[in-house]
């Protein structure tokens, strides 16, 4: 039984190609394949991305069927069309095989994806506007989207040569999203540059981070003297509605997992507290020197969530404890989910501000937070953070504590210097003025470009502008901002424009101009990737290092490399594991050319894959010619034919008929034969369980046989032997007793001499000793076997008489 369709009714879509390059704008058909066991009209629509990009019905006859759709190339970037067929009511069995997809890449300038932050720290709007306005001026067209709409597939992200992130928190964004972004850099070879601000890099949350693998700066100042010493306490409820779930863990562990990420950016001069509170509060971590991080992480690990809500029963806490503490900042982190009785809580946050300068930041989680946390932020000298997502508390906290350390945000006129030279700042020769930016750590592989000469440590100086190489694409760095605030200089500066469209194309690594293709054919479980790469001149493009990244639509990514097979042609074998789309970027450089040197080819391709092969299977009628089948039923039609009578079919009930022919069958019945040997052993097994045969036995036998067969006289005395053994066994016996057997007689002395046989044979009752053994006490007298009366000598008479008998 082959799985398919036989005979019934089913319309499915075998194959859609597009063209692999398109322009803009560009008309160009669409070709499908559909094949259908009966003839019907179908209704077929075309998906590019989420809109439709046509709609119609096809007229379908019995068979593999050809159609052209007329379509137009949209906006520039990687496109892909889903074909998706609507069979009539009863005229199709498997909705699998209803819809499959091919991809384009749709040539245009570079578009940009700019991703502005809603709510700046500062509350400026539009801090993006003076950059946007550059970038397009230079002909660079630009998409404006807030951190939400930040696509999360890598596709429709792929359609972007460059994302630039304007001063945005890293709580803006998913988890997901930012994954998206590293793949996005890392596999698929787009740009990444991030533009500073009050609430980017480490303010912005971005330590330990998909963010922070991407850039080419740390998050920390790794200069600890810089850092004034800092006393941080954490109020956390642990309230029972702190033990809902959210994104599969519970938020008191969101919460847990913050305070332990904020330890990591603290130095071990800085001092912490744990304070945790539900109808009561208690110290968790006593404020300590952070000279043992693992003690206070263990700590803060046995925070369980139970009990109601009392805020001020925490803030009460801290504040009899935090304002003897002799650090130079001091600052409270308060987070809830609930609300609670306001009274006395703002005027004593306000005291512990005024009186004592203690700061306080509070982090309200979910609609059900107090609607006074806002007022004691503004009251405390700190900040009001809302969050609808629990699993964005670690990077909130993160961001508090880079904030409470006052050393991240940099507020100072200087001049950039540049120290190394870079595509970046062609044509430029000199820089305004910068008023502020946000202290980071350039990393060791990554190129700092422009620096802060008035850095409080010359010989590390800040980076304000660094680039580096990550995977197959690049990012950029630049740590001051784009608008009024510290760039307002650079604003109004000629060069402005050509600055940022430099920093920009930096990062969209284009390869050179080549006529590259790539395909993907598949075979069973596995799928080859090649590539046929010729320059515009038509010479083929030989001898270079070709890898490509591929990446399923779980956002799996396979490295695989390429080996040269033919002139201009490289291949490589993959598996793809998920059905869907598959982008792939492959990338090329010739070895004997230097790391810096721009590649020979890059070019991004996608891939589907459609449906399992099985669903595209139409079998037969048995009566159909096997040789149209499909190759996997005429392997089956071989099998039953070689079988004898067998059959292939569709009709699965089939299987459990029992309606095959029986086989001739012959039967003889074997009890017989088993009864006669039963009874030809039994015999022998009686024998064997009940008689005893010795070596005698059988050397009695022997004799026997040797005399009957007259090949030699039987033995003259066949019990000889037998009394041999039992008068040595007597003898032994009377010299253990020491005398003789009879009682109440003294033993003769030995004679001198063993008496003779009258027959003149040897004796067997006396064995002549080659010396006469010594007398004494200890000596039985070995002669008194053959003296007169004892039983020995009466049984030596028989014996000569019976001798004498035979003979």
């Amino acid at each position: 039984v082959p799985f398919g369709l036989t005979g019934g009714a089913e319309a499915l879509v075998t194959g859609v190609q597009a063209p692999a390059r398109l322009r803009q704008g560009e008309e160009f058909a669409l070709e499908v394949q559909i094949e259908s066991t009966l003839e019907q009209t179908v209704g077929v629509r075309v998906l590019a991305g989420d809109a439709v990009a046509y709609t119609g019905e096809l007229q379908l006859r019995r068979g593999p069927n050809n159609f052209s759709l007329p379509l137009q190339a949209g906006e520039p970037g990687f496109a892909a069309y889903r074909v998706q067929i609507t069979p009539a009511a009863g005229a199709d069995t498997f909705y699998q095989n209803n819809e499959l997809a091919a991809f384009a890449q749709v040539a245009g300038p570079p578009r940009l994806l700019l991703v502005a932050n809603p709510q700046p720290r500062d509350h400026a709007p539009d801090t993006e506007r003076d950059l946007v306005a550059a970038l397009r001026a230079s002909n660079l067209p630009v998409d404006v989207i807030q951190p939400a709409q930040l696509p999360a597939e890598l596709p429709a992200l792929s359609e972007y040569a460059s994302v630039i992130l304007v001063d945005v928190p890293a709580r803006a964004f998913s988890l997901r999203q930012m994954q998206a972004l590293e793949t996005y850099v890392r596999d698929l070879g787009g740009g990444l540059v991030a533009v500073g601000g009050p609430t980017s890099y480490g303010v912005g949350g971005y330590f330990r981070t998909p963010l922070a693998n991407v850039l080419p700066v740390e998050m920390e100042i790794k200069d600890q003297k810089r850092r004034a010493r800092l006393t941080l306490v954490f109020i956390i409820d642990k309230s029972g509605s702190m033990s809902e779930v959210s994104g599969g863990a519970q938020k008191v562990d969101l919460a847990k997992e913050a305070v332990i990420r904020s330890l990591e950016l603290l130095s071990p001069s800085d001092k912490v507290g744990v304070i945790a509170f539900d109808d009561t509060a208690s110290w968790v971590v006593p404020i300590t020197p952070l000279d043992d991080p693992g003690a206070v992480m263990n700590a803060v690990g046995t925070i369980r969530a139970d009990g109601g809500t009392d805020i001020l029963a925490g803030v009460q806490l801290a504040a009899g404890a935090l304002p003897q503490d002799d650090a130079a900042v001091k600052h409270i982190i308060l987070l809830t989910d609930g609300g609670a009785d306001p009274t006395g809580i703002p005027e004593l946050v306000q005291r512990l501000n005024l009186d004592d300068g203690i700061t306080l930041s509070a982090v309200g989680v979910g609609p059900g937070a107090a609607p006074f946390l806002p007022q004691l932020a503004e009251v405390g000298g700190g900040v009001y953070h809302f969050t609808a997502d629990p699993s964005t508390i670690p990077a909130i906290f993160a961001e508090e504590t880079t904030l409470a350390t006052r050393a991240y945000i940099v507020e100072q006129e200087f001049f950039p210097r540049q120290i190394n030279p870079s595509p970046i700042l062609a044509g430029i020769d000199s820089a305004p003025r910068l008023l502020g930016y946000i202290g980071t750590t350039a990393k060791s592989a990554a190129q700092t470009i422009l620096v802060n000469p008035d850095s409080p440590n010359p010989e590390a100086p800040d980076p304000i502008l660094a680039a580096w190489q990550f995977g197959l694409g690049r990012s950029v760095a630049w740590t001051s901002d784009a608008a009024g605030r510290w760039a307002q200089a650079w604003v109004n500066w000629d060069q402005f424009a050509r600055f940022w469209a430099q920093a920009v194309r930096y990062t969209i690594t284009e390869g050179a101009q080549s006529a590259t293709n790539i395909q993907v054919t598949r075979s069973g479980e596995q799928a080859t990737l090649t590539v046929e790469a010729q320059a515009d001149s038509g010479a083929y493009l030989n001898g270079l290092a070709v890898q490509a990244n591929i990446v399923d639509p779980d956002g799996e990514t396979q490295t695989v490399t390429l080996s040269q097979v033919a002139p201009g042609r490289y291949a490589a074998a993959f598996t793809p594991q998920a059905e869907g789309a598959y982008v792939i970027r492959v990338a090329g450089a010739d070895p004997a050319q230097p790391a810096e040197a721009p590649a020979a080819l890059a070019q991004t391709a996608g891939w589907v894959l459609s449906y399992s092969p099985e669903y595209q299977v139409i079998v037969p009628p048995e009566t159909a010619d096997p040789a149209a089948a499909p190759a996997n039923v005429r392997f089956l039609l071989q099998l039953a034919a070689a079988a004898g009578g067998g059959s292939v079919t569709g009709e699965y009930a089939r299987v459990f008929a029992h309606d095959l022919p029986q086989p001739p069958s012959a039967a003889q019945p074997v009890w017989p034969w088993l009864l006669a040997a039963a009874a030809l052993l039994l015999p022998l097994d009686i024998a064997v369980r009940r008689l005893v045969i010795t070596r005698q036995d059988l050397s009695r036998a022997w004799g026997r046989l040797l005399a009957w067969a007259a090949l030699r006289p039987p033995p003259a005395a066949s019990a000889a032997p037998e009394r041999v053994e039992q008068l040595s066994a007597l003898f032994k016996a009377k010299e253990r007793a020491g005398g003789d057997p009879t009682p109440g007689r003294p033993a003769s002395p030995p004679p001198a001499q063993p008496p003779a046989s009258s027959a003149g044979g040897p004796s067997v009752a006396a064995q002549p000793p080659a010396q006469a053994p010594p007398t004494g006490p200890s000596s039985p007298p070995p002669a008194a076997a053959s003296a007169p009366g004892t039983t020995s000598a009466a049984l030596l008479a028989k014996k000569k008489a019976r001798q004498r008998d035979e003979k």
